[in-house]
């Protein structure tokens, strides 16, 4: 008898996207067992680097050789995800989160560094992963074969400082937040050319490297940093304002919409929450069913949600140092992580605070991002 994984291992191979696949055979797709897990890099100078994943306010915590920043997860193995260095880390670590254990590490190529996220095709067979290249600073995108993670060739970010990269559902095209913020190795987090710096979002051929669109927003001090994508291709926009490259104190938008080959339209208001959030959004993520994006603002200690069609200002929340955000399997909820340690679930309709959820975990402050998985 075929098992679900090679069920839907071939589906994919035959280039049959999963929300296709779902519509065919939801049966096959959602196990009765399933289990939820919110994953994220975690730990500080304090306790340490860790890799946390949190299940029915259970808590499991491996240490980390390295500070982590995004997580992927495996497409055809969907118990092992990926936590990727922060920029600018060499490593990254595939965890087995059944198994509790790390079932591989691997590195950049030589005169490469991470910029701290990556994903996978539709297929599952190959992983993109943002780099930068030591001596000339270009945007680099690393491509692994996705079972030994070896690297099996490179495109052009066509950019500087890419950050956050999606597939786009069309399973040919990559989306990558170019960032615009040269940085090297040698000198950190330092950023080396502010005064020229260029951000853009980018859409890139898989097959050719070749870029197929691209999109800037009018401020060239907004640094596109990460980003979500809907079902349908909408990608929400999280920015962050070098404020002090530029020459005046207006207020500048932080998040914002892209639909497929329309421009980029900003999230404009309103003005209080925009200029609380103290020219940083940290993370986003689209509720499908809601068709809403919540933006997360460390340094306000702010959450703003947006309808991602009417571009509507729907509410915001309150939560000290927040980052981390992800939604519930059903997209009933926004959950959401901070530097403390803490956890709150919003209901995704009312966003009011589901306060019988809350959880606290002082040994393992959160860090920047929260994934959600089904396994």
């Amino acid at each position: 008898m075929i098992t679900r994984r090679q069920f839907i291992g071939t589906l994919l191979t035959a280039g049959i996207s999963l929300d296709v696949i779902a519509k065919l055979a939801p049966e096959n797709l959602v196990k009765s067992d399933s289990k939820s897990f919110f994953i994220s890099a975690a730990g500080n100078k304090k306790t340490g680097h860790q890799f946390s994943y949190l299940k029915e306010g259970k808590l499991a915590v491996q240490e980390s050789p390295f500070r982590g920043h995004g997580i992927s997860q495996h497409p055809l193995h969907p118990s092992q995800v990926i936590m990727y260095a922060r920029r600018p880390g060499k490593q990254a670590l595939v965890t087995d989160i059944l198994q509790q254990k790390v079932v591989k590490k691997f590195s950049v190529a030589e005169n490469r560094f991470f910029y701290g996220h990556g994903c996978f095709s539709l297929d599952g067979k190959t992983l993109f992963t943002t780099e930068g290249d030591v001596r000339t600073g270009e945007g680099k995108i690393g491509i692994r074969d996705a079972i030994s993670y070896q690297q099996i060739g490179e495109f052009s970010t066509h950019g500087v400082g890419p950050h956050d990269i999606r597939m786009m559902p069309d399973g040919k095209t990559l989306v990558v937040a170019n960032g615009g913020i040269l940085t090297r190795p040698e000198t950190g987090r330092k950023k080396l050319n502010l005064p020229d710096m260029v951000s853009s979002l980018t859409y890139i051929d898989v097959v050719s490297g070749q870029k197929v669109d691209e999109f800037r927003v009018a401020e060239p001090k907004a640094s596109i940093r990460h980003i979500d994508i809907a079902k349908d291709g909408t990608v929400a926009i999280a920015m962050q304002v070098q404020r002090n490259a530029m020459s005046s104190e207006q207020l500048v938008p932080l998040g914002a919409i892209q639909k497929i080959g329309k421009d980029i339209q900003l999230l404009t208001e309103p003005n209080r929450l925009i200029r609380g959030m103290n020219d940083y959004m940290g993370s986003v993520v689209i509720n499908n069913k809601m068709r809403m994006a919540g933006f997360t603002s460390p340094r306000g200690d702010l959450v703003g949600f947006w309808d991602i069609d009417s571009y509507e200002f729907k509410g915001h929340y309150q939560f000290h140092d927040v980052c981390g955000i992800a939604t519930n399997h059903d997209q009933t909820a926004f959950v959401l992580s901070n530097s403390l340690g803490s956890v709150r679930t919003l209901d995704a309709k009312s966003l009011l605070e589901i306060k019988s959820e809350r959880m606290s975990f002082p040994s393992s402050p959160w860090d920047n991002h929260m994934l959600n998985i089904q396994v």
